[in-house]
């Protein structure tokens, strides 16, 4: 994946000079305020990555059938290493490609850095969730008032709680197909449930926590 990334860099600076410079990823990801909108850092990233996960090097494609139309896509998404709702940016050093499988693997360390260690993906969780798409697939779903949530080895205080339900559901792999499938746009924490464990969090960006 290093091979080509100097040259990679070096045209997509030409390409986007107007919104500053573009980097590679840093492990330790940034908090560092940039101007570019959301949807062109995106493309930014997918381009610098090659539409390859920066871990795993795959670049998985699905077929879908959208109104008649078969087609192909490619399922990876851009992750924030240090996450949005913890302060990170939408830095080029601060984003990083990463296939579903990868991306679901961040979550023993709260979302935040890279992917070292393994999840699996046919466990049964349960999900805190505000998304409608969601909580209509979920199960035995209970109303949960949020107040906190995890990050790195601390804790985060929300100003105002966040009233939504935690969802069972078969397996994070059915939780991510949902997200992709609807292009659900976005953030994933870590909380604890109403008995005190560790839960996943999937909240959609229409808030600002």
């Amino acid at each position: 994946m290093k091979d080509g990334i100097q040259e990679r860099l070096e045209r997509l600076n030409r390409k986007y000079s107007h919104y500053g410079e573009v980097y590679d990823y840093s492990k330790v990801g940034s908090v560092e305020e940039v101007s570019t909108p959301w949807n062109t850092a995106k493309l930014i990233i997918l381009e610098r990555d090659e539409y390859r996960c920066r871990i795993c090097s795959k670049s998985p494609m699905i077929s879908e059938s959208k109104d008649g139309v078969e087609r192909l896509r490619v399922e990876v998404e851009v992750h924030h290493i240090v996450p949005r709702i913890a302060g990170g940016s939408d830095s080029t050093k601060n984003l990083i490609t990463l296939c579903k499988s990868c991306h679901i693997k961040t979550f023993k360390s709260n979302y935040t850095g890279v992917p070292l260690v393994a999840r699996r993906l046919d466990e049964r969780v349960e999900v805190f969730t505000d998304s409608n798409v969601l909580l209509k697939y979920g199960n035995n779903c209970e109303i949960h008032n949020l107040a906190s949530f995890h990050y790195r080895n601390g804790e985060i205080i929300l100003k105002e709680p966040l009233e939504s339900k935690i969802c069972q559901f078969p397996s994070l792999k059915m939780v991510y197909d949902l997200i992709f499938r609807n292009d659900l746009d976005i953030e994933e924490i870590v909380i604890k449930d109403k008995k005190g464990k560790f839960c996943v969090g999937i909240i959609e960006k229409r808030y600002s926590l």
